[in-house]
């Protein structure tokens, strides 16, 4: 074990929940949205996505927005919902069991760049419908839309650290995006890049 380590974040999509990109692109532009490619990147998005995941947005503004821009008022909610949460496969059980192993060793935080439908999507494809809270795997989440910030703004991993009381050199951050965990170690907290598809633990026991 790495004594220096003592808390670990991780990000969410991409690293514990399996995503599929390419068809929330494909999905949105059967709809209309052309432009979808220029918003949507599944680590840090712009346009109206950025907005909904800063909480500039509400679930119900955002779904107008996604109207407005396909410029199809007929969309109903369910088809927008659908549409977003297409890019939300699943999280693994391997990952949840990884991290019931490390919660004995390591104090564990969630920070994501994510909104409030995918969220709710999350809770509870991933963990309620296992019979799991969230609260059984970390100790406190940090989620982009409810903080009003987002990656890879360095106010948010020092907000995190704040919140939760921890040292950044005693930290690691695991994220599937070079450009968060860049800024990560830009305010003294370790940071691994994960590649999506990648084994996880023996990528932790590198640095653990």
């Amino acid at each position: 074990m790495n004594p220096t380590i003592h808390n670990l974040i991780f990000d969410l999509g991409g690293v514990l929940y399996d995503l599929d990109i390419e068809g929330c692109l494909q999905a949105f532009e059967q709809a209309g949205l052309t432009e979808v490619r220029h918003l949507i990147t599944g680590t840090n998005e712009t346009g109206i996505f950025q907005a909904y995941e800063t909480g500039e947005l509400s679930t119900p503004r955002f779904r107008e927005e996604v109207r407005r821009l396909i410029g199809n008022p007929q969309l109903t909610d369910e088809d927008i919902d659908r549409m977003w949460n297409r890019m939300l496969v699943h999280l693994p059980q391997e990952k949840l069991d990884l991290l019931h192993e490390l919660g004995r060793h390591y104090r564990l935080y969630l920070l994501s760049n994510t909104n409030d439908l995918h969220w709710e999507h999350v809770v509870r494809q991933a963990f309620a419908k296992r019979g799991y809270q969230v609260s059984d795997f970390f100790q406190q989440v940090f989620l982009s839309f409810r903080m009003k910030l987002a990656k890879p703004n360095p106010a948010i991993f020092l907000t995190a650290l704040e919140n939760a009381g921890l040292k950044a050199d005693e930290t690691l951050f695991i994220d599937d995006s070079p450009v968060n965990c860049q800024a990560a170690k830009s305010v003294g907290i370790q940071a691994i890049h994960y590649t999506p598809g990648e084994d996880l633990r023996s990528l932790l026991t590198t640095v653990l």
